[in-house]
């Protein structure tokens, strides 16, 4: 986690035309071709036709595999019928396959014909270059047809690379001619580019649109959000969209296809919602995980809006917060009796990546015990509390908690997503160094925390006092039963069901704690 930057800022006076009806079209397209497994048979909107399939197989550690289809029909206001290519790459596959860190730079493609300096993502170049054959492939069936590419969130910047390949007078890989006049409309894109190239696509593509929830003045969506100072710079012209904060003032929600429709004045179509279920196992308290998740939630805002106005958490109060490389990660919160410490996940591009996405597991000592832990989490939790200092996140975080526990005899750690990964870590840790006495941990879609050694060794310290909850249909959920190397913490807590407006990929707190309400 890096100190953030002002990135957001208002479209220039380029001779491009932005348009929030056709965006409004396309954003369900791209989010058909993230989340469709299938799309051989994909259902797409009323009015829309199937021209052909475009994909690329991945390579494990190295990208995920790229899918997408090219259809036909109407946009926005436009009379005639154009053709849409949406791009897409799901989130567990990106998860499985990439597993690096890190996003490194390097030299563009000849293809581009950019200017000498310019930089990309080097996982971006690789995966445009492996579906790139299959992309041009499907153009055969464009009849005369206007263009236009779209993706959301992992898969944006495809589609802005794409828009430049497709450019006029640009070549295919079998020197197939480029339709030309191309639009991309790409939503919640992290930055994967340096300035030279940044500026030549924008120049080449000036309808070419990243676009963003949130503005300079109230930045909502920090996804995009990019703070590598080679990598720094977005692809296409930036397009903000003023939206006011939701309730639950967190990523998954914020950066969904749903939230950017209603900004842009859309009609999301969230899945109908269903009753569920939580899994009783001895120990687990539903009541307790219902105020952990919100506390979790009110993390998130700790770093993404600390002066917002915070939710109810009674009977917790707001203590201090603990800073990563600089940034806010976790947050003291005390009651009565108790103390709870409640790590947020990955907000922004740069963390995905540098955190979320280093899987590879790495062998370390706790307690005399060798194990293997997730790369990222290990890096975070011992790595810096500020930038610059010496003081390891650990250890801010044990001096944090030793002087605010006071004669509270009760101390709980929970986290949602990688927060859940480092609670894990960060308590059996503190226990095994008899540090603290750790009462129970509550962990929410957590990603993956370590390997079967590192599961044995939290099996026999906390017993029935570590609770795993995660949704049936939450990907990150489900990681550590696909990575290599990788082995599901005891104990196991199941929640079933679909609350109202629940949205894609299911991993959000918000669903969590709707679920988790003991009301409900």
């Amino acid at each position: 986690m890096y100190p953030l930057n002002d990135r957001y800022r208002t479209s220039d006076d380029s001779d491009s035309v932005f348009d929030s009806a056709i965006a409004v079209d396309l954003l369900p397209l791209a989010q058909l071709a993230m989340t469709s497994s299938d799309l051989t048979n994909v259902f797409l909107p009323p009015g829309w036709n199937k021209l052909a399939i475009v994909n690329c197989a991945p390579q494990p550690f190295q990208y995920p595999g790229v899918k997408g289809f090219l259809a036909s029909g109407r946009v926005g206001n436009d009379t005639s019928t154009s053709a849409v290519l949406a791009l897409g790459i799901d989130w567990s596959n990106w998860m499985q396959y990439y597993m690096n860190g890190s996003i490194q730079g390097t030299p563009v493609s000849s293809w581009t014909g950019a200017p000498s300096g310019s930089l990309i993502s080097f996982t971006y170049k690789a995966m445009y270059n492996a579906v790139r054959a299959s992309l041009w492939d499907s153009l055969k069936f464009l009849s005369g047809k206007k263009l236009r590419v779209t993706g959301v969130s992992l898969s944006g910047p495809l589609a802005q690379m794409a828009a430049l390949d497709l450019r006029s007078g640009n070549k295919g890989p079998t020197q197939q001619s480029a339709p030309g006049n191309v639009e991309s409309y790409a939503f919640s894109t992290g930055a994967i580019a340096n300035s030279a190239f940044a500026a030549y696509l924008k120049n080449e593509v000036p309808n070419s649109y990243a676009i963003i929830a949130g503005t300079e003045d109230n930045k909502i969506d920090f996804f995009p959000l990019n703070n590598n100072s080679e990598l720094n710079s977005e692809l296409g012209e930036l397009i903000e969209l003023s939206s006011s904060l939701p309730e639950f003032d967190v990523p998954w929600i914020e950066r969904s296809a749903d939230f950017y429709l209603k900004a842009m004045n859309g009609a999301p179509n969230p899945p109908p919602s269903q009753s569920g279920a939580v899994e009783q196992v001895p120990g687990f308290s539903r009541q307790l995980a219902f105020q952990f998740a919100n506390l979790c939630a009110v993390s998130y805002q700790r770093f993404q809006h600390p002066n917002a106005q915070t939710m109810n958490i009674s009977p917790y109060s707001v203590g201090k917060s603990i800073t990563a490389n600089g940034i806010n990660f976790a947050t003291i919160y005390t009651s009565v009796d108790s103390l709870a410490v409640a790590f947020r996940g990955a907000c922004t591009w740069q963390e995905f990546a540098d955190y979320v996405s280093n899987s590879q597991t790495k062998t370390l000592t706790i307690s005399g015990t060798n194990v293997s832990v997730h790369t990222g989490t290990a890096n975070l939790f011992y790595g810096p509390s500020d930038t610059g200092d010496s003081t390891t996140f650990k250890e801010k975080l044990l001096s944090e908690i030793q002087a605010a526990l006071g004669d509270r005899t009760n101390i709980y750690f929970t986290g949602h997503d990688i927060g859940g990964a480092v609670a894990n870590l960060a308590a059996l840790d503190f226990e095994s160094s008899n540090s603290l006495s750790i009462t129970s941990v509550y962990t929410f879609g957590a990603t993956p925390t370590g390997g079967p050694d590192l599961k044995n060794l939290m099996a026999n310290t906390f017993s029935q006092a570590c609770f795993q909850v995660n949704r049936s249909i939450d990907p990150f959920a489900k990681l550590s039963n696909v990575l290599i190397g990788y082995a599901s913490l005891d104990t196991q807590v199941s929640v079933t069901g679909i609350p109202v407006n629940d949205c894609y990929p299911y991993h959000s707190i918000k669903s969590y704690s709707n679920l988790l309400d003991p009301k409900e």
